[in-house]
């Protein structure tokens, strides 16, 4: 593995043994993404799945509960090998976003959710996705909208040492030509964000965070979006 891969490996792998420490499974907003994949309904029986960046595998597991043939990678391998004695029968690999260790035309469907951002370069990440994905293959993610998630983390964190994290945040249009220029297809799908698992994250807050249990988030704008979920389509 490249330098700067291990350095990232390094990183996540102190990232989740800390997180795993106290307890916590998934870093993401499992409930929401479970959520988009029924919605949209693009998953056939026959698919052949591969999640990046898939943590402990929980969206792994569920997919596999449903009767998918699915594979989880991911860089960190504690996350791995927490995913693998928990739920041990699934099949989850340490692999990073960017050089994925698969045979071109692997699969047909792709999924990634809170990884996009973490991947500072992102267009080996999307090139690597395209080069999986069988012809007319699907690319579903998830990643925190730009114009929204800078203001936040920004004023969370009373500082920008957010950017170390998440140096690859998109706007919609700035995602949409990043994609296109790798030929894909894309669009997007509006998701409601807010459940359990959010609104503990805007706690931090204060009283404050009630008001988005009252926010339409599928009628706002797209730029307006917390969260971006794409389907992109392999031209």
């Amino acid at each position: 593995m490249e330098e700067n891969l291990i350095k990232q490996q390094e990183l996540y792998d102190r990232t989740w043994r800390k997180g795993l420490e106290a307890g916590i499974e998934n870093r993401g907003n499992l409930q929401t993404n479970l959520e988009f994949l029924e919605e949209i309904n693009l998953l056939k029986p026959n698919d052949k799945i591969l999640e990046i960046g898939c943590g402990t595998g929980s969206v792994v597991f569920e997919l596999n509960r449903q009767g998918y043939d699915v594979i989880g990678t991911d860089i960190s391998q504690e996350a791995v090998a927490y995913g693998l004695k928990k739920y041990s029968d699934i099949k989850l690999q340490v692999q990073p976003a960017e050089k994925l260790e698969f045979a071109n035309k692997t699969f047909d469907v792709v999924l990634s959710f809170d990884l996009f951002e973490h991947i500072a370069e992102v267009d080996k990440h999307v090139s690597e996705v395209y080069r999986v994905l069988r012809p007319n293959g699907l690319y579903l993610f998830q990643t925190p909208n730009k114009y929204c998630n800078a203001f936040f983390a920004t004023l969370s964190n009373k500082s920008l040492k957010w950017r170390r994290a998440h140096p690859s945040l998109h706007s919609p249009g700035q995602l949409r030509r990043r994609l296109s220029r790798h030929r894909f297809e894309v669009r997007f799908v509006k998701m409601n964000p807010i459940n359990k698992f959010t609104l503990k994250k805007l706690q931090k807050f204060g009283p404050v965070s009630h008001i988005f249990k009252h926010i339409n988030f599928r009628r706002l704008p797209l730029f307006l979006q917390t969260n971006l979920y794409v389907i992109a389509r392999k031209l």
